[in-house]
């Protein structure tokens, strides 16, 4: 791909970012009215009695600010993980973080009776605080699992993190079995993920958590377009295949706990965007994972804007994902032989 090819991928990818984000702020169940907020930002009016300016800057802009670095946390961390495991069906999910983080905050819900009467063990078992330690201990426990084997066979990662999802997911169904039925409504609507947040704390912990992961992704861009000819070839380049197994694996599931922590499991995201955009861009990651970080947030931005203004009521967001990545991978799957792969 010559270099003009490139800019103009990288500016009409930035632009349509930016058009997404946008209407993402400004289109929603209620209707904005620019000049009222405009007027209550200019008298100094307080939050509390400024309900136009209110939805504006805490729910609407974290919310979209949630969608995107969620998105694109997860399309980076899939595009990695399929490079690392060089298997296109791989996902951030593939390692069983996102079953075990479930499982963490189904053990929280279950909790919620025990702790609320003691704050600080509430706050200390919440469901993000759970969520992200089940996903951590997943991340361990895989790694331990495969550790002696980690630099010559990437399928003992897949297989370990896909053993740990199912008892996982053995996990949830018992608690669903132990949990009064009041509390599973609220269990399984977490369970479908969302980016309904309220303030810039849940942005903040995002941002903290996937903008210094996706960065580190970023720059073991070149690494992935040697190993993708294969260890033998990429470690006579220079390539530390050991280390980039290593920091792949790790960075990878933390961008992926984070995310999972604050917004529940959402399907698809890091699954079909790197396909997608690997369509426009071909295989050299370089290009490939900074587009797929833009094209995830948008998105993601994009669904949101679904789930709170097209579909009835305030749907879920993993519905959303699910609903349209199952039909797009499906074709990508009948048009493409992800040769990639050899596959």
């Amino acid at each position: 791909m010559t270099l003009g090819n490139t800019r103009f991928l990288l500016l009409l990818g930035l632009v349509s970012c930016a058009v997404i984000f946008t209407c993402s702020i400004f289109i929603g169940t209620e209707t904005l009215d620019l000049g009222q907020a405009w007027r209550e930002l200019r008298s100094l009016t307080p939050l509390s009695e400024a309900p136009t300016l209110s939805i504006l800057l805490m729910q609407r802009i974290p919310r979209t600010l949630a969608a995107f670095l969620a998105g694109g946390g997860l399309a980076v961390a899939g595009c990695a993980f399929q490079a690392l495991l060089r298997n296109p069906l791989a996902t951030p999910y593939t390692l069983g973080v996102a079953s075990a983080g479930a499982l963490g905050a189904w053990v929280a819900f279950l909790l919620a009776d025990v702790t609320a009467a003691i704050p600080l063990l509430a706050l200390l078992t919440s469901k993000q605080v759970m969520a992200f330690l089940f996903a951590g201990l997943d991340v361990f426990l895989v790694y331990l699992l495969a550790a002696r084997r980690i630099h010559t066979s990437p399928a003992v990662l897949l297989l370990a993190g896909v053993t740990l999802g199912m008892l996982a997911n053995a996990g949830i169904m018992f608690s669903r079995y132990l949990a009064r039925p009041d509390r599973l409504v609220n269990m399984d609507r977490w369970l479908m993920g969302g980016v309904d947040v309220l303030g810039y704390q849940p942005v903040l912990l995002l941002a903290v958590g996937v903008i210094p992961c996706a960065a580190v992704l970023l720059l073991q861009a070149a690494r992935y377009d040697q190993f993708a000819f294969g260890t033998t070839l990429a470690a006579g380049r220079g390539v530390n295949i050991g280390r980039l197994q290593t920091t792949t694996f790790f960075v990878g599931s933390l961008i992926t706990a984070v995310i999972v922590s604050e917004v529940g499991p959402i399907g698809f995201v890091g699954l079909i965007i790197p396909h997608g955009v690997r369509l426009l861009t071909g295989p050299s990651h370089r290009l490939l994972m900074p587009l797929s970080i833009v094209a995830g947030g948008a998105f993601l931005c994009a669904c949101d804007i679904v789930a709170r203004r097209i579909l009835p009521g305030e749907t879920p967001i993993g519905i959303i994902t699910t609903m349209v990545g199952g039909p797009v991978f499906l074709y990508l799957l009948v048009r493409r032989r992800f040769s990639d792969w050899n596959v």
